[in-house]
Order: structure tokens, then sequence, then C-alpha cells
């Protein structure tokens, strides 16, 4: 592991930035296949169904952070995220899983359906997205809860904008609009702002050298948990996994 002990407070925030981008997500293989109009509107379908089950279940390690003590700071920073992605209030019109819907209702899924599955815990994902979030839900009732909180959104968040920057136009060409894509579209800016927020808790809260080797650790292990899990959305297109629900209308033509 690199030693990143003694460094200066913004020397390492860089180290943590630089470990956190030799994984991107925006370079999955998996959109070069989008962009060239290799992937079908079946396979389209496939991954909209594991979406529903990553959306309704990726803010869980929100929560869990919760379960400790913790200063003002911490608490406010956690709850501020947790606004951003369980309300209307601010980053998009509804929670975060009820915009996700419309995408879900796009690819042909019938939305009281998903929200009744997803209710009964009926939609399982692909077993590798199950197990990378339930471990990221796992770590945040195990480690210091402002720290847990930013390697959230600096090992996680942080790879996302580019992420959705690169899904965006891709599916656009699958003659999605921009309503539709909406859950992808308010998280290119709140993620962002996420991501700056964890910066300032590492400032903050990674101050001992053994606090920093700890950080890095678990920044890691969130960026490689969130890889993980998205790269099962993707292994699905070409899968014939189970599904709960079904989609009851054709995918719209594209443009």
């Amino acid at each position: 592991m690199v030693d990143v002990s003694n460094m200066a407070p913004d020397q390492y925030v860089d180290a943590v930035t630089t470990m956190v981008n030799e994984r991107r997500l925006a370079e999955h293989p998996f959109f070069d296949r989008l962009e060239r109009g290799e992937i079908t509107r079946d396979q389209i379908n496939k991954i909209a169904y594991q979406m529903m089950y990553y959306y309704n279940n990726s803010v869980r390690n929100i929560g869990s952070c919760l379960m400790h003590g913790m200063d003002r700071g911490a608490r406010t920073a956690i709850m501020e995220n947790l606004i951003d992605e369980e309300t209307e209030d601010r980053c998009g019109y509804a929670a975060h899983y009820v915009i996700a819907l419309d995408f879900a209702v796009a690819c042909g899924y019938d939305r009281k359906e998903i929200e009744e599955a997803n209710k009964r815990g009926k939609i399982r994902p692909h077993p590798a997205l199950e197990e990378g979030l339930e471990d990221i839900a796992r770590f945040g009732t195990r480690e210091e809860p402002a720290l847990a909180m930013a390697a959230g959104m600096v090992g996680g968040e942080a790879l996302l904008p580019d992420f959705y920057m690169r899904i965006v136009p891709a599916l656009r060409n699958y003659g999605f609009t921009d309503k539709e894509l909406d859950i992808f579209i308010v998280h290119i800016q709140g993620d962002l702002e996420h991501a700056a927020e964890g910066r300032k808790l590492i400032r903050a809260y990674a101050n001992t050298p053994e606090q920093r080797q700890r950080f890095y650790a678990i920044a890691k292990f969130v960026r490689d948990r969130l890889w993980e899990s998205w790269d099962a959305v993707f292994q699905a297109a070409d899968l014939d996994l189970p599904q709960a629900v079904k989609p009851k209308k054709k995918l719209k033509k594209a443009a």
C-alpha cells in the first residue's frame, strides 16, 4: 500500500483521488458497445431491471453510517446526502429510486409492478451486484462514520459523473428522452457536489497516520465494490437471469 500517513492534507486528498481514478467506471468496455449501437433493446431492458435494484439499495450504506455516535459536522454531512438522495427537496423532483422508475417505464416496465416488487424484496439482481452493495452497506457499520461517508463520496460517487455523462448521450441515440434519463442526469451535478463534500470530510477527519492509511484502504474498497456492482449490471445484458417483473410494452424505436 502507498504510504500516505505523513502527507500534507491536500497532497493526501490528491493521492486518494489518483488511486480512485485508476479504476474509472466511465472506461468500462460496455460503453464502447453501447456507443456503437451494438446493444439491443432487449439487453437494455435487462440492464434496466438490474438498475432498479441498484437505485433502490445503493443508499443503504448512508443509513448504516448513522448507527454510530459522531459529531455534528459528520452527522450534518450524512443527513445532507440523504436529503439529496431520498427526498424531492434537492437534486431531482423525487427520491432517486422514484426517478429511476421513469427509465424502467421507458423500457416497458409497469411502474406499480416494479414498486411492489421492490417493496417485497422480489427483485433479485445479478449475485455480484447484490454482494457488492451488501459489502458497501456493511462496511458503513464498522468504520468511523465520517470517514465511511467520505469513502462513499470520494471512492464511489466521485466516479459517477463521467460515467453518467457517457451513458446519457449513448442512450439518447436509442430514442430515450432526457425526462426518461433523468436518473442519470441529476446525478452528474449532484455527485460532483458530493465528491467535493467528501474531500472536505477527508481533510477534517483523516488526521492521524492510522486514519489516513485506513481511509485510503476503505476508499479503494468502495471503488472496487462499485466497479463490481456496475460490472454485474452490464454483464446481465448478455445473460438470461431470472426477473420477477417483465416489461409489458415494447421499447420505443430509436430516433
